[in-house]
């Protein structure tokens, strides 16, 4: 069983997960808590998601992560074409430990993940090897799955309705 404290934001797609995360983590670095990882925001075209960029929190660096067209040297994973330089980027930025207790933040864990592919790796050594909080986006239909697979003990999940108080809060307590 982990015992890292993890934090999921979860719900449909396209129902505002990674803005509620956004809002989160503005008002952590306002409490001046600690956090580091990424976002991955998303693009609209007719209707459906057709690329994400993901951005390093303390940094602002920035990288499209996947497109939903053929690019060349982009590697194919389920509809998305993903970019194997920005995967190595947002594992950069996951590996980097800060020498206080850390808010990690990871914007979203999923089938991928679930396959052992793409974020997998990064978020196995934070819980295993660090006592960082996890601060994880997740779809509905896969919370069950995920905190099965990586045995998430304990365990808080709020869905994009909740109050932004009370996940940060909550957050709070357990980082201090």
């Amino acid at each position: 069983m982990n015992n890292n404290k993890v934090v999921i934001i979860t719900g449909e797609k396209g129902e505002g997960k990674t803005t509620k995360l956004l809002i989160v983590i503005d008002l952590l670095k306002k409490y001046e808590v600690p956090v580091v990882g990424f976002t991955a925001v998303g693009e609209w075209n007719n209707g459906e998601r057709s690329k994400y960029t993901m951005v390093d929190i303390i940094t602002g660096k920035s990288a499209i992560i996947c497109v939903d067209k053929v690019t060349k040297g982009y590697e194919k994973h389920g509809r998305f074409y993903f970019n194997p330089r920005a995967v190595e980027f947002g594992e950069n930025i996951l590996y980097k430990l800060q020498s206080k207790k850390s808010v990690v933040v990871i914007d979203e864990i999923g089938p991928f993940e679930l396959d052992g592919e793409v974020w997998h790796n990064s978020l196995v050594h934070h819980l295993e090897n660090t006592h960082n909080l996890l601060l994880l986006s997740v779809r509905k239909k896969l919370v069950a799955e995920i905190v099965e697979k990586f045995n998430l003990a304990n365990v808080s999940i709020y869905n994009t309705q909740a109050s932004t108080d009370d996940i940060v809060k909550e957050i709070i307590q357990n980082v201090i």
